[in-house]
């Protein structure tokens, strides 16, 4: 009895003694992270080395040649005054492509204008339609290729939209249901790839 008793000290007094020296070893590494000031992300230091080292990797990207063309391209979007987004609820099950202000979206209660309900278009045309999202011309992004599958399947049918009208585009761009991917070359052209059936591999 008296060696299980001193046994069971010996092992208690280790589980101790180790968990102490993994406290003193967990403490010392934090003590001696040299960038524990970094934490404090407020922090005048954080915030100046953030500031010099946003600095350094403007200078790498402005000094590749690419890099108006790339700003060029990009500003557009980032001045574009309207946001949007695919939204679905217990209301709108299909979901409903909507669209906001800048100044609406940063107040309490943002107004929400509906572009494309797919709930009411898929009772307007009996069809079990899935959005499967949109490609829309930059930088106006004022006509989209808008893609539903029947179901949710992998095939999809890709249709022409007008944002500002919010209705498809009489005598658009229209692809039947297949496997494809639609983009857009300029406001004129698109590029499209899909199953063309056999008279298109035939030659």
């Amino acid at each position: 009895m008296k060696t299980s008793l001193l046994s069971a000290s010996l092992r208690l007094i280790a589980c101790f003694t180790s968990t102490m020296l993994l406290q003193e070893r967990t403490d010392a590494a934090v003590t001696d992270d040299p960038f524990l000031w970094l934490e404090e992300i407020e922090g005048p230091g954080a915030l100046a080395w953030a500031r010099a080292e946003n600095e350094k990797t403007l200078g790498v990207l402005r000094s590749d040649p690419r890099y108006r063309r790339f700003y060029e391209q990009a500003l557009p979007f980032l001045q574009a005054r309207g946001l949007g987004h695919f939204w679905q609820d217990e209301n709108q099950v299909r979901g409903v492509r909507r669209r906001t202000t800048r100044e609406s979206d940063r107040s309490q209660d943002p107004k929400w204008q509906a572009i494309l309900n797919v709930d009411a278009l898929a009772a307007a045309e009996n069809r079990n339609w899935v959005f499967q999202g949109s490609s829309c011309f930059p930088p106006e992004e004022g006509l989209c290729l808008i893609s539903l599958s029947d179901g949710g399947k992998d095939a999809v049918s890709v249709r022409e939209f007008e944002r500002l009208a919010k209705t498809f585009v009489a005598d658009g761009s229209y692809f039947p249901e297949g496997k494809q991917d639609v983009s857009w070359v300029d406001g004129d052209t698109l590029l499209v790839t899909r199953d063309w059936g056999e008279r298109a591999r035939d030659g």
